[in-house]
């Protein structure tokens, strides 16, 4: 044991060596570069690292305690700022949720209510504002408001990318290091747009029906909540049998697996899990070794999350959840708490361009609906009761649905449709398995979350219509 001891701690040692011998030949070599390096002295403005993993749940770090996984950059992340554990995405599916991230409105707001629709004329993204502001701003990777790799806004592009992580985040993780050592100018806007854990929709696509597997003891678990409700709200089940776009393909080519089939699927999720944080490892490497960690705001968020086989499901477009929840983590540079978990604070995605403003000196644009989180990441109270969600059915856009998350329960409701609404109570029942919404001793409390949503909806301009109960 003393011996292993040893081992590790001169290996730690070697390592440490090494990084400082690297630092001070590059920072040798590096006089070239008086201009960047004078321009950093004098920026007293922080700079901005956003990080964007595709389709990560909130449980998918190894920082959050899954010992199935290992995710070594994201948790340096962690260690080094706040981590929010009750996160939301603004809406379970891409376009929408990332449009809500650029410019802190909710997707109603900004007109992007499916895939691949542009914000709204007249509504200024991160880009453009921090541009507007004296950033120079610059994006590397996956855009879709609208197409997937286009030309974004208030931006300059870096790299555009592929619909596949596999060939993406790599060439995307270069193309950033390169960006960094080269002395970019301060302050600077970096968006880090990752495809990974998104393959995950090609893989489910290629594993239709079940399979025995040799190797199945090395898996994950299959959920503890993988069970599915028979009397589910009616818009779900038209999700989840229709088979009539890609994301219900997924429900449907998944209908027949067993309990080992979700095993390697949640198996396989996790490696382009920790794929993608290999690539932001390098990314964050690179910021440390030019000595800009020190000068930069850092964020990691993920779009929406993954189904997980919870309920079934093998995608995203749901409230449960493993698809709403996102990590949310803000750290470096202005964050006093480090290695903090915020369990009690409701955030979401919509909070991430006034929190950037906040740490960055400048007034957010005049129309947002999200709020700044540092006050949370002080460790003060967040005055917010509760967070929602929204969600059109891609194919048949008038079928609505939105999600209010309070301290303690979870509301949802569809516009339409038999059984329209569901209510669960997080604390004793997390897994979401006992709908309480037809159940005489809860008609209170959902009665006054109907109210609080009517509320939301009223302030925010949303035309969403909650069916009478």
């Amino acid at each position: 044991m003393r011996l292993a001891l040893r081992l590790i701690c001169w290996r730690k040692l070697a390592a440490v060596m090494l990084d400082t011998l690297s630092r001070r030949s590059f920072l040798a070599a590096s006089s070239a570069l008086p201009l960047a390096e004078s321009a950093r002295a004098q920026s007293t403005k922080p700079n901005i690292l956003l990080i964007m993993t595709d389709q990560q749940s909130m449980s998918a770090l190894s920082a959050n305690g899954n010992p199935y996984l290992e995710t070594p950059a994201m948790d340096s992340i962690a260690a080094d700022g706040v981590s929010f554990t009750e996160s939301y995405c603004t809406y379970p599916v891409c376009s929408p949720a990332r449009s809500s991230v650029m410019t802190g409105l909710m997707p109603h707001e900004t007109g992007v209510m499916k895939n691949g629709q542009a914000i709204a004329e007249g509504i200024p993204n991160l880009g453009e504002h921090f541009r507007a502001s004296g950033y120079k701003t610059y994006y590397a990777g996956k855009w879709h408001l609208p197409g997937g790799f286009g030309e974004p806004p208030g931006f300059e592009k870096l790299i555009g990318g592929h619909t596949l992580g596999a060939h993406m985040d790599e060439p995307l993780a270069a193309k950033c290091v390169e960006f960094i050592h080269q002395g970019p100018d301060e302050p600077f806007l970096l968006v880090a747009s990752f495809m990974n854990p998104h393959d995950v929709c090609h893989w489910i696509r290629g594993h239709e029906g079940s399979r025995n597997y040799d190797t199945v003891a090395q898996y994950p678990p299959a959920p503890g909540n993988m069970w599915r409700d028979p009397n589910e709200p009616e818009y779900i089940q038209h999700h989840r049998f229709g088979n009539f776009n890609r994301m219900s393909n997924s429900l449907h080519i998944s209908k027949e697996w067993k309990a080992r089939d979700f095993r390697h699927y949640i198996h396989d999720y996790y490696r382009m899990c920790e794929d993608v944080d290999r690539q932001i490892g390098r990314v964050l490497s690179a910021l440390r070794f030019r000595g800009l960690a020190e000068n930069t705001v850092v964020v990691l968020n993920s779009d929406h999350g993954e189904g997980l086989g919870a309920h079934r499901w093998t995608q995203k477009a749901a409230f449960w959840e493993e698809t709403a929840k996102v990590p949310l983590i803000v750290a470096g540079k202005g964050v006093e708490r480090r290695g903090a978990v915020d369990s009690d604070a409701l955030v979401s995605g919509a909070d991430i361009l006034p929190t950037l403003c906040d740490y960055a000196g400048i007034g957010a644009p005049r129309r947002v609906t999200g709020s700044s989180l540092r006050p949370a990441i002080r460790g003060d109270r967040l005055d917010r009761a509760f967070v929602v969600s929204e969600l059109a059915d891609l194919g048949f856009p008038d079928r609505q649905g939105r999600m209010l998350r309070a301290e303690r329960y979870k509301y949802v409701v569809f516009n339409g449709g038999k059984r329209p609404e569901q209510f669960f109570d997080l604390e004793l029942d997390p897994g979401e398995v006992n709908n309480l919404a037809g159940e005489p001793e809860a008609a209170m409390e959902l009665d006054r979350h109907r109210e609080l949503l009517r509320g939301w909806m009223a302030q925010t301009g949303d035309s969403f219509r909650i069916p009478m109960a």
